[in-house]
């Protein structure tokens, strides 16, 4: 974990444990493939207008979003989905029309393809999703399963590219490669017969666009906010107002500040976010006050504690609706259901709450912790690990990815670390264990480009084809595909996948990662021990 354990009440706090039910309903999940049946269909017109110059990509925007709101679809209350749905058919019909005329007013002959299944304005969203339905089940049931899981691979790797190419939108920079990329492999899935070597070489594709997604977005954060320095972040809390702003989303945290200052209100960071405090530009803000909560994702216990205002930043998507009521915000095209949107990047009614709020009675000492790192230092680390493997005093190094922050995944690694080897080393970002000498911990707090960038680091210094090398990714969400693929391809040999949820990543898709790429899933520590010495 990346806090104190004395911070930890032993149990996972998330909406999973709170409901009892991690799963995704049918009902969501048919509206799901109603929005990617549409967005097959809309890429297909993308390509074609890109072909004649008829427009430049016009509608990117709509179909990003479409595709990343895939991931947040079970926050979303049914007018939500109905309203992403519409908009989609609507911009689809637009492009047709648009393509079209185009052909008839140059006369050229055109090649269209038949709409799925048309809407109208009185159908119910349960009517659209029997339609879908109907539409999806014709559709697979004449393709092999191993065709429709490569076809689910891709549109992991889909997911996760559009997802960092809002992200690098929301810092002015586009890539219009990897967008093109995304709309040529959607395309693929508008026709039956597409081989599954076909399907593999475009999912390939799409992983090595979506690493360098990653790297854009590591210059980006570091072009806009500073290099990463090692910082003390508090885990205190002060008395008076605040303002809790959890997520990911850097730029959120830093509009929140700039909109904050002079008001008397504390801001705290949660989640993933408590990377920011090792950034040079938030260190500006004195009223950045610290770190607030035991939870880095989903956590009912945090917000419901938190005596302020809360903002859910983009690309964070807990259930909200049992929460306590106006004290939640976000800025997202579509909030989740029962959260107030901020439109215009306009705060005030997020300051005002906080003003309104009781706020922090008195303060509460914590112990601190740390975060990111010192550039020569890390070096040094770097090159003296290098030394001693290439030297062969280390015998073997295993890296460990980003954390889900499940007590399940911490037990695992707490009885891996007591069966490895003296002479094996550890680099990890986020399981670690102060007890051990040969162990690097690299406190990055899942923040994908800074982790990325140190990656970049390693494999200057170390081959990553080294039979001696073993990799453990543990975070399961739709980068996980490409960061695995991309380790395959450069000829990592020995890749390990915590186990994933299956509404996450279904065991016929992890079955196929096994066989296609040699993921090997976590078992237990001694069986997976055996495996690594093994090799």
């Amino acid at each position: 974990m990346f806090f104190n354990k004395s911070r930890l009440t032993g149990n996972d706090y998330n909406e999973c444990v709170a409901r009892g039910n991690c799963a995704v309903s049918p009902e969501i999940r048919a509206i799901q493939e109603v929005i990617l049946l549409f967005t097959h269909q809309l890429a297909f017109y993308e390509l074609k207008q890109e072909e004649y110059n008829i427009s430049y990509f016009e509608n990117k925007d709509t179909l990003l979003e479409s595709i990343s709101a895939l991931i947040s679809t079970p926050e979303y209350t049914h007018e939500q989905l109905l309203e992403i749905v519409s908009k989609i058919y609507s911009k689809l019909l637009y492009a047709r029309k648009e393509y079209l005329n185009y052909c008839t007013e140059n006369n050229i002959k055109c090649s269209d393809i038949k709409l799925f299944f048309k809407l109208n304005p009185e159908m119910t969203l349960n009517e659209i999703i029997k339609s879908g339905e109907k539409v999806f089940f014709e559709k697979y049931k004449k393709i092999s399963l191993q065709q429709k899981t490569l076809q689910d691979i891709l549109i992991i790797a889909v997911k996760s590219i559009c997802t960092n190419l809002l992200k690098l939108k929301e810092f002015n920079k586009f890539d219009d490669s990897a967008y093109k990329d995304v709309l040529t492999a959607l395309n693929y899935l508008n026709y039956r017969r597409i081989s599954s070597v076909k399907l593999q070489n475009i999912t390939n594709k799409l992983a090595a666009d979506d690493i360098n997604l990653v790297i854009l977005l590591a210059e980006a954060q570091s072009a806009r906010f500073g290099e990463i320095s090692s910082a003390v972040v508090p885990l205190s809390t002060t008395q008076g107002k605040a303002i809790l702003v959890s997520g990911s989303n850097l730029l959120n945290l830093y509009d929140i500040l700039k909109s904050t200052e002079n008001t008397g209100i504390d801001v705290y960071t949660h989640s993933d976010l408590m990377i920011a405090h090792a950034f040079k530009a938030f260190r500006h803000f004195p009223h950045l006050k610290g770190h607030f909560g035991s939870c880095f994702s989903n956590c009912i216990v945090d917000f419901a504690t938190f005596p302020g205002a809360i903002l859910l930043t983009k690309n964070t998507f807990p259930n909200v609706d049992y929460l306590y009521r106006g004290k939640l915000f976000s800025a997202e095209e579509i909030p989740p259901k029962g959260v107030i949107q901020i439109k215009n990047n306009d705060y005030t009614p997020l300051i005002e709450a906080a003003l309104n709020s009781k706020g922090f009675s008195k303060g509460r000492e914590m112990a601190p912790v740390t975060v990111g790192y010192r550039e020569n230092e890390l070096d040094e680390k770097l090159d003296n690990i290098c030394k001693r493997f290439k030297s062969q005093e280390i015998k073997h190094l295993i890296i460990i990815g980003m954390s889900d922050f499940s007590g399940a995944q911490d037990e695992y690694f707490k009885k891996l670390h007591r069966l490895l080897e003296p002479d094996t080393y550890v680099i990890t970002f986020s399981h670690h264990n102060p007890d051990r000498e040969n162990e690097l911990f690299i406190n990055l707090v899942n923040n994908l480009p800074a982790v990325y960038s140190v990656m970049r680091k390693i494999f200057q210094k170390i081959d990553i084809s080294s039979e001696r090398l073993t990799f453990f990714l543990t975070k399961c969400d739709p980068g996980a595909v490409s960061n695995m693929i991309n380790l395959h391809n450069a000829g990592a040999g020995q890749i390990f996948l915590s186990q994933c949820p299956s509404y996450i990543i279904n065991p016929n898709i992890q079955g196929s990662l096994k066989n296609l790429y040699g993921i090997i899933p976590t078992t237990n520590p001694q069986n997976d021990i055996e495996k690594i010495y093994k090799s």
